[in-house]
């Protein structure tokens, strides 16, 4: 990282009441092991900085999620309910991450009793903008999942009535709202929905649903692969979402092994060209960087070609070295792209990062 970006970042830190140093031992990387391995500087370096990572991408999540811009009971900041549902999410990701505890303390404020029980009211009732569904009921998954690993179950009444409500929208997409929502490049995005429910049935013990999501993948997504080849991705800049990683992502996560595998070898090429951007015309495009970097990884993880991993983290880090695309500019920036840097990040480190 530069010493200008560090400047930068220390400053916002202050400003937040944040600290960047004196956390805890951070959690070791689960992949290496004890042989001696040729240097691999790329992602060496990208392991030795990643902690650090995480807690300038923290600063804006901390601002915004502090905040009060809506009148929604808990999810009030950030500027609307998903991006303070994923703000949420990225606070405890860090805390857990990184051993420091401050991050999560943060969201602890919001996180009261009385407000869950308004917003499990306002889900019920129709009151919740119903339009998130499905992109901000995805999310609210995982950051129900990612508040468990805290020891705290108070997400669950909630999440389990999200949880309900996702399936029951995907039975109901009729086959041309299944054509246009693999392409979505944006919240109608039906592989994203797909891959939280499963991970959320996985994560609850609830075989049978995730029986059904595996089934609905073989069913739905996979014969539309072609609707959306990788070979596609490059073309799409204009919003927030990579849609073919995406359809990659969930059918290599939720297939078993020998039908990923399969998959893979059809559909994975091994010569796409996938530059990371650094010019955005517009403020959704900005998160488009970290998201493709989660389908990178599940990529390098399915393969194990190296040009993945290092494509994933040339991802990461040009996003990283740009705050004024995460850090910078609330209303555009500030208040939604860092949260999807620490989703990012975190898969970087195996079975700790656990997302999903």
């Amino acid at each position: 990282m530069s010493q200008a970006l560090w400047h930068t970042l220390t400053a916002l830190a202050v400003t937040v009441g944040i600290a960047t140093a004196g956390c805890q031992p951070p959690i070791e990387d689960e992949d290496e092991d004890d042989d001696v391995q040729e240097p691999d500087p790329i992602w060496d370096g990208f392991v030795d900085e990643r902690d650090e990572h995480l807690a300038a991408l923290a600063v804006p999540i901390a601002d915004c999620v502090s905040r009060t811009d809506t009148l929604w009971p808990v999810f009030s900041g950030c500027y609307d309910w998903h991006s303070s549902v994923h703000g949420n999410y990225a606070l405890h990701a860090v805390t857990r991450l990184t051993g420091d505890p401050s991050y999560r303390e943060l969201a602890e404020v919001k996180l009261t009793a009385d407000g869950l029980q308004q917003e499990l009211d306002n889900l019920a009732d129709g009151t919740l903008d119903p339009q998130e569904l499905p992109y901000g009921y995805a999310w609210f998954l995982a950051l129900a999942r990612e508040r468990e690993r805290a020891g705290a179950d108070d997400l669950v009444p909630l999440a389990e009535e999200v949880a309900d409500r996702l399936e029951a929208h995907l039975q109901g997409l009729a086959p041309m709202s299944w054509d246009s929502r693999v392409v979505a490049a944006q919240y109608r995005n039906v592989s994203w929905e797909i891959l939280n429910l499963w991970a959320w049935a996985e994560w609850t013990g609830d075989a049978e649903r995730a029986a059904w999501v595996v089934d609905l993948v073989r069913d739905e997504l996979v014969p539309r692969s072609d609707l959306c080849p990788l070979t596609d991705e490059p073309g799409y800049v204009s919003e927030f979402f990579p849609p073919c990683l995406h359809l990659a992502r969930t059918v290599l996560t939720v297939l078993p092994p020998q039908e990923a595998g399969d998959w893979a070898a059809e559909h994975v090429p091994s010569d796409l060209e996938l530059l990371p951007l650094v010019e955005f015309p517009t403020a959704h495009p900005a998160g488009l960087n970290f998201s493709r970097a989660w389908g990178l990884w599940t990529l390098w993880e399915a393969t194990g070609d190296l040009r993945w991993r290092d494509r994933y983290v040339d991802h990461v880090l040009t996003h990283v070295e740009q705050p004024e695309y995460w850090a910078d500019d609330y209303l555009y920036y500030a208040h939604w792209v860092a949260q999807f840097g620490v989703y990012a990040i975190a898969l970087s480190y195996g079975e700790a990062g656990a997302v999903p």
